[in-house]
């Protein structure tokens, strides 16, 4: 009986400094988890928008590309009025915005030969 007494006071378990060491220890890891996924969920959106609006541009490009021969007849500004009255979601008014009618049709250049 005094050897299980013995073995019972040597065995000892987990302290509290332990405990402490391994909460901070997985809620460091679990908040650095939840960071690196916010930071997929931006670069995800981001390139959501990117792809959009790649595919707001080529089909800007290829509205004027077909209306060539009649845009290629107007001065600047009846195009730029035509194109943003008629294609409001495509082109922007705003000077910034680097698809303004002005801007594009200067970029691109459709080839008005042949009309």
């Amino acid at each position: 009986m005094k050897l299980f007494i013995l073995l019972r006071h040597q065995q000892r378990g987990i302290g509290l400094p332990e405990v402490m060491i391994t909460l901070l220890l997985l809620s460091t890891a679990s908040l650095s988890l939840t960071q690196l996924q916010l930071k997929n969920l931006q670069f995800a959106y981001q390139s959501h928008q990117d792809t959009r609006q790649a595919l707001i541009h080529g089909e800007a490009i290829e509205r004027m590309w077909q209306q060539r021969c009649y845009l290629g007849k107007m001065d600047e500004s009846a195009r730029t009025n035509y194109l943003t009255l008629t294609f409001p979601d495509l082109f922007s008014q705003d000077a910034t915005d680097p698809l303004t009618p002005s801007q594009a049709w200067e970029t691109f250049q459709p080839s008005v030969r042949g009309c």
